[in-house]
């Protein structure tokens, strides 16, 4: 597995997070990026920002949201849905194959508070770290 594509709705939370989690556990050896169904090229949000810079001491704060219509689904190993909406629109407007295809049960944390937030990263910190044992990326 050499590529992964994060996707949630705005490309502004879950998927920034996600991202930048996982490039900084694989570094160069993986390809990593994010997406939005729904994306309009907004930064991310101020909370998801400010947890990685806290939490994680990484920086998103350049990071613009993408639409998912800006990549090549058959470029990517592994296109990881954040929700379960997000995996069936993938599935079914985008026709992105099961085989390449993961379903994960990220919360959307927008609107939500700082704690919300970090409460999310954790998750997808959790989530990330299954992923990368099952994908044997990662001891």
């Amino acid at each position: 597995m050499k590529r992964l594509l994060f996707v949630c709705y705005g490309n502004i939370c879950r998927s920034p997070m996600a991202e930048a989690l996982a490039r900084r556990r694989l570094g160069a050896a993986v390809e990593v990026a994010s997406a939005g169904i729904g994306a309009t090229g907004g930064p991310a949000s101020e909370e998801a920002v400010l947890v990685m810079r806290l939490v994680y001491g990484l920086d998103i704060s350049r990071h613009v949201a993408r639409p998912v219509g800006l990549f090549d689904f058959g470029r990517f190993d592994a296109v990881i849905a954040m929700d379960a909406s997000i995996y069936r629109h993938l599935r079914e407007v985008w026709e992105v194959p099961e085989a390449v295809l993961y379903g994960w049960d990220i919360e959307d944390p927008m609107g939500e508070d700082y704690e919300f937030y970090r409460r999310t990263a954790a998750e997808i910190e959790r989530r990330l770290g299954q992923f990368l044992a099952a994908a044997g990326l990662e001891a």
